[in-house]
């Protein structure tokens, strides 16, 4: 199978099946993270790479894709051509950006610097070749042993500079001393290269535009259309397609294949077929509509794929222990959940009630429509001006949304949760941006609080509006939850904290009030009575007065000691809808 995958990528072949329709050298692949580009170009580094040694020998190639007795597809005879032109046959310089990160851009420098170091390590026997100028040998000598001797040093500036123009070259360099050392082309493979763009953007000291100067050098030095003699394949993966004239600027035009390009839509992740058959091998084909329901879902082009990673993991875990074959979230508790993270954690604490709305939808299987952004720079969707259309061609790239079936796949279209383990994810999340591990929901629970005992009314309903804004839309997602217990947990969640007694449906003379609030170092006590209404301004203030009066009837007052407590105030709380009204009783002492 991999054979054909090469042969797509790399190449013209004489079998009509496999043949090329561009004459682009390079290609971008844009898939979510662990949905195997890495495992894709370490194959295709794998099949065509060149024993440096012993140029001709390809018996590495024939022990792992020939005679291993799989029957892998480029064994057959009909890829005779391909394994002809391809196999063994060319220079390959393979990197991975996915570490080329840190909280300040000094550090990621060094990374970067360590990374060309590792690399220029596995070609050093240039250093003795007869084929190369002096002054090529001399410069890859210069860049390994300042790479060697200065990450993690870079303490000048000029120690900075001559870091960014060897980081910006180095691939260039390494790939036309290869070309003059064995007279062919050669193939450049680039995984992940957005993450140092990602990383940067996040960072505690962010350092965007300087990662963005690197990686717009590294491209159109190693892309440079016309003069580049010595590139025959240039193929770049990552999450997120950033605008060719922002990253790609005076390379090739790369030919793109993101989400919604149908030419190549199987080769990353699993297809139901191929997921189906993995799981008949393991002896699980009884687990397909549990695998299914918590893994598929993705939509690529006009193929429905499954996450590859989770799937794998299930089935690991699965022969593991045949006793407990229960799925898990295994994507979402890889590395690179930022974004998802950043867009909540915007998207909650930044009172933004319409998209909060939109997410409640997706989350109930309303599908959103959207327009695809195209991006100039990565957005920092911590900003409250990003649109939610951003925020969501974000989440779409990255693997936490997918088209639905009868979307299409440009413009105009419909985006959906793809399955249960996204899901759990968006509710574990937020369960977490609901509790006082969340330092801005907790400061909000603690000013209600205050606010309470003050008997500053207009302030509490100010503050449970937004609670209720953000808690009844995002939390009730096919559940049901309770006006009382909503209040109820936020007030118990900072109680402690302020030394505050909580009481809930207390006994109290007549009746058995809602929620009693009691602070006997200040002497005071807040009785609130709810009551639900209709979604309805004027049915809210009813429901309000109605309570207050209850209070009043049902004398809640007298049940409190009057030497301890000299403030006794009363709300009566009308609920309905995403909204509250409040009315306030002021000190019930003095009205007895």
């Amino acid at each position: 199978m991999h054979g054909f995958y090469c042969a797509k990528m790399i190449g013209k072949t004489s079998n009509k099946n496999v043949v090329r329709t561009d004459n682009n050298p390079a290609y971008l692949f844009i898939r979510p993270r662990r949905f195997g580009k890495t495992l894709n170009l370490n194959t295709i580094a794998s099949f065509c790479q060149l024993n440096y040694q012993k140029p001709g020998d390809k018996s590495y190639q024939e022990k792992y894709f020939l005679d291993n007795g799989r029957n892998l597809a480029v064994a057959h005879n009909s890829c005779k051509d391909l394994r002809d032109k391809f196999m063994g046959e060319f220079p390959v310089i393979w990197i991975s950006f996915k570490d080329i990160e840190g909280d300040s851009y000094i550090k990621t420098l060094s990374k970067m610097l360590n990374l060309i170091y590792c690399l220029y390590l596995d070609f050093e026997f240039v250093e003795e070749s007869s084929k190369l100028s002096k002054n090529l040998r001399d410069d890859f000598v210069y860049t390994i042993n300042f790479c060697k001797n200065n990450r993690g040093k870079l303490f000048t500036k000029d120690l900075v500079i001559e870091a960014e123009l060897i980081a910006g070259n180095f691939l260039s360099n390494l790939a036309l001393i290869l070309y003059k050392e064995y007279g062919r082309k050669v193939m450049i493979f680039i995984d992940e290269y957005d993450v140092p763009l990602q990383k940067s953007l996040i960072a505690k000291e962010p350092y965007y535009d300087k990662m963005l100067a690197i990686i717009r050098d590294i491209s159109s030095q190693t892309f440079k259309p016309g003069r580049v003699e010595w590139l025959y394949r240039g193929i770049v993966t990552g999450c997120l397609k950033i605008a060719h004239q922002s990253i790609f600027t005076g390379a090739n035009n790369f030919t793109l294949n993101g989400l919604d390009e149908k030419k190549y839509a199987g080769f990353f992740g699993f297809t139901r077929s191929e997921t189906e058959k993995l799981l008949n091998d393991c002896e699980l084909s009884p687990q397909v509509n549990l695998v299914k329901d918590w893994y598929d879902g993705y939509r690529i082009g006009d193929e429905h794929i499954f996450c590859p990673w989770s799937v794998l993991r299930f089935c690991n875990k699965a022969l593991q222990d045949q006793s407990s074959v229960e799925p898990e979230p295994f994507w979402v508790n890889t590395s690179g959940n930022d974004i998802i993270n950043l867009y909540l954690e915007r998207t909650v604490n930044g009172n933004l009630p319409h998209d909060i709305q939109r997410m409640e939808d997706l989350l109930n299987d309303v599908p959103q429509q959207i327009i695809i952004q195209d991006f100039e720079t990565y957005p920092d969707i911590r900003q409250k001006g990003v649109s939610f259309d951003t925020c969501m061609t974000l989440l779409l790239q990255t693997g936490y949304l997918t088209f639905t079936d009868d979307s299409p796949l440009s413009k105009n279209v419909f985006l959906k949760i793809p399955n249960r383990e996204i899901r759990e994810y968006f509710e574990q999340k937020l369960a977490w941006l609901y509790s006082e591990s969340n330092p801005v929901w907790f400061k909000r629970g603690k000013k209600l609080l205050d606010h309470l005992l003050a008997n500053e009314t207009n302030d509490v309903c100010t503050v449970i509006n937004q609670f209720l804004t953000h808690f009844i839309s995002i939390r009730n997602t096919g559940h049901e939850f309770y006006y009382h217990g909503f209040l109820l947990g936020i007030l118990t969640m900072v109680a402690p904290i302020k030394g505050v007694e909580l009481k809930s449906e207390q006994e109290t003379s007549d009746g058995y009030s809602d929620i009693i609030i009691s602070n006997a170092n200040s002497g005071t006590i807040v009785i609130l009575e709810l009551k639900r209404a209709e979604n309805d301004d004027e049915k809210r203030r009813l429901a309000a007065n109605n309570a207050a009066k209850q209070i009043i009837n049902k004398k809640y007052v007298d049940g409190f000691d009057k030497s301890v407590y000299t403030k006794i105030y009363g709300l009566g709380v009308g609920f309905g809808g995403k909204a509250c009204t409040i009315k306030p009783l002021d000190n019930l002492l003095e009205m007895t």
